[in-house]
């Protein structure tokens, strides 16, 4: 899998609260971050692994506090669901008018599309823990899971324990898994996730009849995730690959508010990014980052990066930092 580890220590102590603040707006859905001293010797680490329909972040940090607010939802919303696990230290989330505290090993669901906040308390004073699991929503198919928005469940015991122990289990060994692992590794954390939700909604609650219609689309984004270079990308050569037809398919994603065409392009666009962002990469040039992704026309990338980022990429290049290690493993 692809993973991109951070270290704050690698900057100089007056930058690495910025450093890390952007390293967690690329990872993660945009939210304004503040702690108390944001210029002082700020410690903290992250590990994002790519799982293609659901990417994994593990994180320490010192205490802060962040809010996703309408205006960073108006300009990006990936229309994901975060599911957060504390390890060490305490965190209070407050999303669609429900309140929860969070110690170790609870487990708190939430949704970018909606505003909410956070704040977390370290359990010394330097080092709070937490992993978050975030996927598009349209992927869950527990009905009714907006009851248990900031909620906190427990991941010690039951299936609660199974999903943290997973998710754990992810991050501890990632160093294990071999890049067709990912799709497998996706499908049974929402299998497991929707079973624990069906759980904490009450004993009428089932999952629905659509669960082998999402395997199929979870098997449909590993896909397009392993052919997002390929130019002939498209609704035909997709639908021909799950032995469905192209309406089947356009059906699919219209529960998803996205047509094809605009999840292939999101996508690239997100492999795009991750790219300038290497440092690894510094020397290689746009033009053959874009084709790398499926973008042959340079004029055609940069036009659509700009709409979607308002910014070119050669200045998205420059405004990150260039000190991230990338491993794929």
């Amino acid at each position: 899998m692809i993973q991109t580890l951070f270290d704050s220590t690698d900057f100089p102590v007056d930058e690495r609260f910025d450093r890390w603040h952007e390293m967690a707006m690329r990872s993660l859905a945009a939210s304004d971050i503040a702690t108390e001293s944001p210029h002082q010797d700020f410690r903290a680490t992250m590990q994002h692994l790519d799982l293609g329909a659901v990417q994994i972040v593990a994180m320490t940090y010192p205490s802060l506090r962040c809010r996703r607010t309408p205006r960073l939802i108006r300009q990006n919303d990936p229309e994901y669901l975060s599911l957060g696990m504390i390890l060490e230290g305490k965190q209070g989330i407050a999303q669609g008018g429900r309140e929860s505290i969070a110690g170790p090993d609870d487990l708190v669901l939430y949704d970018t599309s909606h505003p909410y906040e956070a704040h977390v308390t370290a359990a010394t004073p330097v080092v709070a823990r937490t992993v978050v699991a975030q996927f598009p929503r349209a992927l869950l198919p527990t009905r009714n899971f907006e009851q248990l928005l900031g909620a906190r469940m427990s991941g010690r015991v039951g299936t609660g324990g199974l999903v943290a122990q997973f998710l754990f289990g992810l991050v501890r060994d990632a160093d294990h898994y071999e890049p067709a692992d990912c799709p497998r590794l996706a499908t049974v954390f929402l299998d497991l996730l929707s079973i624990t939700l069906a759980r904490e909604l009450g004993a009428g609650c089932e999952l629905p009849p659509e669960s082998p219609q999402n395997a199929l689309m979870l098997r449909i984004h590993a896909f397009i995730q392993q052919h997002l270079g390929d130019p002939e990308l498209s609704p035909v050569t997709i639908a021909a690959a799950h032995q469905i037809s192209v309406r089947h398919l356009h059906q699919l994603f219209r529960q998803q508010d996205l047509t094809v065409s605009a999840w292939i392009r999101r996508e690239r666009l997100a492999r795009c990014r991750r790219d300038l962002a290497d440092p690894r990469l510094r020397g290689r040039p746009i033009h053959a980052i874009a084709l790398r992704w499926g973008f042959p026309r340079p004029a055609d990338f940069t036009r659509t990066f700009r709409l979607s980022y308002d910014m070119t990429p050669s200045e998205y290049r420059e405004m990150v930092p260039h000190s991230l290690v990338g491993v794929e493993s």
